[in-house]
């Protein structure tokens, strides 16, 4: 029974030195635990961590603007050149359009004193030889026409009235 007494004893002391030893080591963490746990419930430390959140806050909003105003400053000097080279680009294009509204124009008028030239041109000779044929002075209209080859390869001929 002593022996049994002396390992029940010796069991004990042991446990008691290795609960010991786990309390010293934890004693640290739990310290800080109950100080954080503390702290956290005290009116200071709450305004503390308020101020912290506030103040983050304000510098990530004026931060925010400045980046955007910026990204928008740099964008509008790009507009400012893009918007110049549109106007530029507008202005020759629509230079090339007065430009071939001339041309058309001064075509249009060459083909119409051509045509004009060439009517009359026809209708004085026309009129010439029918003075010059019949002497009754009525005017006798030329028609000519003239021919080339048919789908079958034969050749048209040519009149004239």
């Amino acid at each position: 029974m002593q022996a049994v007494k002396e390992i029940s004893e010796n069991y004990i002391e042991s446990q008691k030195s290795i609960i010991n030893s786990f309390q010293s080591t934890w004693r640290p963490y739990q310290q800080n635990i109950n100080t954080n746990i503390n702290t956290w419930n005290s009116p200071e430390a709450v305004a503390n961590a308020y101020s912290r959140l506030v103040s983050t806050y304000a510098d990530n909003a004026v931060t925010y603007l400045r980046t955007t105003n910026n990204i928008i400053f740099s964008n509008m000097d790009t507009m400012k050149s893009v918007m110049q080279q549109a106007k530029d680009n507008s202005k020759h294009l629509f230079n090339q359009n007065v430009n071939a509204a001339k041309t058309f124009e001064q075509n249009s008028k060459e083909l119409t004193r051509a045509v004009a030239q060439d009517t009359s041109s026809k209708f004085n000779t026309s009129i010439n030889n029918s003075d010059s044929g019949s002497g009754s002075g009525s005017i006798t209209r030329t028609y000519t026409t003239r021919t080339g080859s048919n789908t079958d390869g034969t050749s048209l001929s040519s009149s004239s009235r």
